[in-house]
């Protein structure tokens, strides 16, 4: 028998997730969707441990904690684990503490983390039942779309910074989606409508015709359809590569129709065969465009008029709040009139398009209800925010602008190393509470993890720990109590200033790598070899930078067959680390090129331009072996003829 947790969310998708999370890792799970639920769960059976919200209907987190506190053993000793979605004021913090809770935790919890603080928590009454019960295994995460609707699913994926691929189906519907830190990045259908065929069929981009000649070549071993319709001169390597990407978004904004169906998330998996989805597009934005799109209306309206007595507010949690999301001038504007102090009902009848963004913003939790409403005061739109007409570029890491953001974090995450809190956020120790709040909420904008969801997994890795690092700064400083102990400890010495090995290094190896871009560019390829091989030596798990290396190699000794074989060893590491990065697969292209293999040269550039659909170099490659390719048959027939 395993250990008893109670989950008290008003988010009731949120509940069911962390419920199927639990329940996988083996503990038994109940579920509270308020304050008075909460105690009537409690009263019914003891937990041995509660995850409990702050925010709750009917009575809030406080004030659950309080009657508990105030009842006898074993109510009065249960340990909890208090989640907040708005900041921690020190208020809060000195509340928590009287009231002896086991950790105050900001949403939102990335998955592991949260698990590791409820396993530190719960581990020895757990150690006890375990032994009588014997051990529990790991279960995926599943549940019915149903009870968690496609659009929540994503977003709280997103927040949980799951990885791994999510196995969706509906009757005879099966789709997988590939999250990486709980965004998708590439999707695949068993529906036959979706297959690139049919879509260039509706597109009026091929023939109906045409679509069962290419087939019957398919099957003659002839390559993939894209290409072959390539061959058979019916389109562009462009425009294969534009319809990929447009059948991965089809492949997703599908799943936004299903009301019913399974999903299941199997942690650490990979999806093979997938189509890759653009990278310029952050989690929100991908749901909004889903809400926008595909939703049925009448889940929106239902959604909606459920909670209409409820007070419309900005999201408290800045990572929510500073997400990257298109939205036009109209929307802003309501966005920013919307600051607690009306209601869902006050604002009218509105448009069908108002009431699709309206229920993607509760959805992304840019928005949230409120049962009270907040005094009224001036809301300003997060900078993230973008009108739909000019949206925020995200930089391609074959862009100049890439590099620049990837030198920029490495810059900003060098600067911080080591620094006290205050440096952190750029405040003196005299600051005020109000200064401390403003310092975090500007740094917030320029850390959230989706400003580098394009970039390398050393990049990314950065920026999440960036963003925790400004996060645990905010919550020490803005806790008086807390600020007073650092300070304390800052004056004797006894800073702790060396966990973060890894992430040194990380920052290290990649500015090592971005030297070795820049010989590259300068044709030092002695000196960028290198560069890389320190990139590689201090960060291995990079598969960019294992890429780098090898096609430097070859670079620096073009006609030494040995090194040849050397590089292509390096860049096929660097494709297996990063299955999801054009580079490795441009870099084999070429290599492959140079030992005469044109054939599978061909296939990686095809591999390139699938994950990344503009990728110029593949495209020329592509573009020019077929080009030889229709000189040779021309060539051949003229000799047949003579």
């Amino acid at each position: 028998m395993g250990l008893s947790v109670l989950c008290v969310d008003d988010d009731r998708n949120l509940c069911e997730i962390l419920s199927k999370t639990l329940a996988g890792e083996g503990y038994e799970v109940r579920t509270a969707h308020d304050g008075e639920a909460a105690l009537r769960r409690l009263r019914e059976g003891p937990a041995d441990l509660v995850l409990l919200d702050l925010l709750l209907p009917k009575r809030d987190g406080f004030s659950v904690l309080e009657v508990l506190r105030a009842a006898p053993a074993p109510l009065s000793t249960t340990p909890v684990i208090l989640i907040s979605g708005c900041s921690r004021t020190p208020q809060y913090v000195e509340r928590a503490n009287a009231l002896g809770v086991a950790e105050f935790l900001t949403k939102p919890v990335p998955l592991e983390a949260l698990l590791e603080v409820t396993a530190r928590h719960a581990r020895p009454r757990r150690t006890q039942k375990a032994s009588r019960g014997g051990s529990v295994s790991s279960k995926p995460v599943a549940g019915e779309l149903s009870d968690v609707p496609f659009p929540a699913l994503l977003h709280h994926l997103h927040g949980l910074r799951a990885n791994g691929v999510l196995r969706l189906e509906s009757g005879k519907k099966k789709k997988s989606v590939a999250l990486r830190d709980g965004r998708p990045v590439a999707v695949k259908s068993n529906l036959v409508n979706e297959c690139l065929g049919n879509l260039l069929v509706r597109m009026k981009q091929i023939s109906p015709e045409d679509m069962a000649e290419s087939l019957r070549r398919v099957k003659r071993g002839e390559g993939l359809q894209g290409d072959v319709l390539v061959a058979m001169q019916l389109l562009s390597v462009e425009d294969v590569a534009e319809a990929l990407l447009m059948q991965a978004e089809e492949k997703l904004f599908e799943i936004f129709e299903w009301q019913s169906g399974r999903f299941r998330l199997e942690t650490g998996a990979r999806l093979e065969g997938g189509n890759a989805l653009a990278f310029e597009k952050s989690a929100a934005n991908m749901i909004l465009a889903g809400v926008r799109g595909r939703v049925p209306i009448g889940e929106v309206d239902a959604f909606l008029e459920a909670r209409a007595y409820l007070f419309v507010a900005q999201g408290e949690s800045p990572f929510y709040r500073f997400q990257e999301i298109d939205l036009d001038p109209g929307e802003q504007l309501l966005l920013r009139a919307l600051d607690g102090t009306m209601r869902l009902r006050d604002l009218g009848d509105q448009g069908e398009s108002i009431r699709r963004t309206l229920y993607g913003l509760l959805v992304t939790e840019m928005l949230e209800l409120r049962e009270e409403a907040s005094p009224a005061q001036r809301v300003a739109v997060p900078p993230s925010v973008s009108t739909s007409g000019s949206p925020r570029p995200v930089a391609s890491e074959s862009d100049p602008a890439d590099s620049v953001l990837r030198a920029e974090l490495a810059q900003m995450a060098a600067g911080l190393r080591g620094k006290s809190y205050f440096e952190v956020l750029g405040v003196p120790e005299s600051v005020s509470d109000d200064g401390v709040r403003r310092a975090y909420v500007e740094l917030a904008k320029k850390t959230h993890p989706d400003r580098y969801s394009n970039a390398s997994d050393a990049v990314r890795r950065l920026s999440e720990e960036i963003f925790g690092l400004v996060s645990k700064a905010h919550e020490t400083l803005s806790d008086s109590r807390r600020r007073a102990e650092y300070l304390l400890e800052r004056r004797r010495g006894e800073r702790a200033a060396a966990e973060l090995e890894e992430g040194q290094r990380a920052v290290q190896a990649e500015l090592q790598f971005q030297q070795g871009e820049v010989k590259l560019k300068r044709r030092d390829f002695l000196g960028a070899v290198e560069c890389f091989q320190w990139a590689v030596k201090l960060y291995p798990e990079e598969g960019e930078y294992h890429a780098h290396l090898g096609w430097a190699k070859y670079l620096a000794e073009p006609n030494d067959r040995a090194v040849l074989r050397e590089a292509l060893e390096n860049v096929k590491k660097g494709a297996k680390l990063a299955p999801d990065r054009e580079k490795p697969y441009l870099f084999l292209g070429r290599l492959y090129q140079a030992a005469g293999r044109a054939d599978v040269a061909e296939k990686m550039f095809a591999r390139c331009v699938q994950i990344k659909s503009d990728c110029v170099e593949a495209l020329r490659e592509l573009r020019l072996m077929h080009m030889r390719r229709e000189k040779e048959k021309g060539l051949i027939g003229r000799l047949l003829r003579r």
